[in-house]
């Protein structure tokens, strides 16, 4: 079952960059410090267990990834979710 999730109180203004790293933090209790740490993945992967409960194995997600095939591993999880939901 999907999951209500509620970003801000800001209606149609932009976010800044700390702002959604401040939301993402807040949301899955992490201490992201630049949005160049959201490219392995895992906080997508993240993100759509929390939308969609059981939708991703998070035991195949590679939450300390640091090379390409890593990145692309936990993506192609994300997308596999993606297509079973």
């Amino acid at each position: 079952m999907a999951v209500n999730v509620y970003l801000t109180s800001v209606t149609n203004d932009n976010l800044s960059t700390h702002d959604i790293l401040a939301c993402i933090n807040e949301s899955l209790q992490l201490n992201l410090t630049k949005i160049e740490q959201l490219c392995s993945g895992a906080a997508y992967c993240q993100f759509m267990d929390m939308l969609s409960p059981g939708s991703i194995a998070l035991k195949k997600v590679k939450f300390q990834a640091k090379l390409e095939h890593d990145y692309i591993q936990n993506f192609k999880i994300l997308q596999a979710a993606d297509t079973h939901s």
